[in-house]
């Protein structure tokens, strides 16, 4: 498997674990939204 250069060049040490948790929460907080958009539409919402 072939890692990008930017996977290879990093420092899994100096990893700002904040900032990765906050893209994930980020994530998780958008796929709520869209699983909620998706099932209102499902029973006829808008």
């Amino acid at each position: 498997m072939l890692t990008p250069p930017l996977a290879a060049d990093l420092d899994w040490t100096e990893i700002d674990w904040s900032e990765v948790h906050a893209v994930r929460l980020l994530g998780v907080a958008l796929a709520v939204l869209f699983l909620i958009w998706a099932i209102r539409r499902m029973f006829g919402g808008k």
